[in-house]
């Protein structure tokens, strides 16, 4: 998710903050299910904070469709550029992490590991439902759903382009229903989850560019109070729906309420003028890193279960605090040694293809 600057400063901000909340509540998600890490009241709702992959599928559209919708990417020399900086920007740390946990941490066989390389280098993985819990598949699923999206972008942009204001409403509508009917059809026919399906996430993407395409006429909308407003009731719905025992797991279900908290959340924050959060280094990096801090917790998890074991480690307050420093740390060291590097090598390399 690449945010020309130049074009909207001021909206970059807000959604770099959005991105950074996005992928904290991933985390604490995952300290919550794999160390049973306590939030206290907060517990309902970090135990649904999955549904925050919905919030990185809407916004890497909206980002993307922001950054290029003045530009013709029909064009063969534009699509190119396009795809190239798309493919630099997620492949080399994805790579990096895919072998570190195949080295390391996986358990299937020679046989299997050399059956997946094809597929985990083309970034497959996501066709195959079969397959999110093999090798490292549950913590790259989302890359794989990515890299699709980003193929069929450009074409998305270009009809997106030609629709009327009307048209992109009612096809925003139209993408809503299916994502909230489909968990229903998951539920009552106990079928394949539907949360790393390429085409359902594909579908928020979609939301999220048409989103970004609208008018943006809400001036009320952006201000903090009216971010902080929206994330309160978002808490509160989920917190309530998930203590009278709604579906609790069944994370693309609660679409019904994430799509459309993201989607004013998104907006709130796109046209939010901020200039302490503009001129915030630490924020301008944890947006940066925000990449690598995901694909972190491919194997965080397996070093911080080691520790804790190790070490007896039961405290609550330990088990979070350790969980962020490994994370973090893990995430700084991929972010400076190996994504900022490759990414810079490989534009540098074929700067004269984009």
């Amino acid at each position: 998710m690449i945010i020309d600057k130049s074009k909207s400063s001021e909206r970059a901000a807000g959604l770099d903050l959005f991105r950074v909340l996005s992928v904290i509540m991933v985390f604490i998600f995952h300290t919550h299910i794999h160390h049973h890490c306590s939030y206290g009241p907060l517990n309902g709702f970090v135990s649904m904070g999955a549904i925050f992959m919905t919030a990185f599928f809407m916004l890497s559209g909206f980002v993307l469709y922001l950054t290029y919708n003045k530009q013709n990417l029909v064009d063969i020399q534009a699509l190119r550029g396009f795809y190239l900086k798309r493919l630099f920007g997620i492949i080399p740390l994805y790579y990096v992490s895919a072998l570190i946990y195949v080295l390391c941490f996986g358990n299937e066989g020679f046989t299997q590991k050399i059956l997946l390389v094809p597929i985990d280098m083309l970034g497959l993985q996501s066709t195959f439902s079969s397959l999110f819990e093999v090798s490292h598949h549950d913590g790259t699923w989302f890359i794989s759903c990515l890299l699709l999206a980003y193929a069929a972008f450009p074409f998305m942009q270009e009809v997106i382009k030609q629709m009327s204001t009307k048209a992109k409403v009612a096809a925003i509508f139209v993408c809503a229903f299916a994502l909230l009917w489909a968990p229903l059809i998951v539920h009552s026919f106990s079928t394949d989850s539907i949360y790393a399906s390429p085409f359902y996430r594909g579908l928020e993407f979609f939301i999220g560019a048409l989103l970004c395409s609208l008018p943006q006429k809400a001036k009320v909308l952006y201000s903090f109070k009216a971010f902080f407003v929206e994330l309160i009731g978002l808490v509160f719905i989920v917190s309530l729906a998930v203590h009278n025992g709604l579906s609790v797991g069944n994370y693309m279900l609660y679409n019904w309420v994430a799509l459309p908290a993201f989607a004013l959340m998104i907006t709130t924050l796109s046209g939010l003028h901020s200039p302490r959060l503009q001129n915030s280094s630490i924020l301008r990096y944890a947006s940066a890193a925000s990449y690598a801090f995901f694909m972190a917790q491919t194997f965080n998890t397996n070093i911080e279960c080691y520790l804790f074991r190790t070490y007896g480690i039961e405290n609550n307050l330990a088990k979070i605090a350790i969980s962020v420093a490994v994370c973090s740390s893990i995430a700084i060291v991929m972010h400076e040694l190996f994504e900022k590097k490759a990414t810079r090598f490989l534009k540098k390399k074929f700067k004269s293809y984009i």
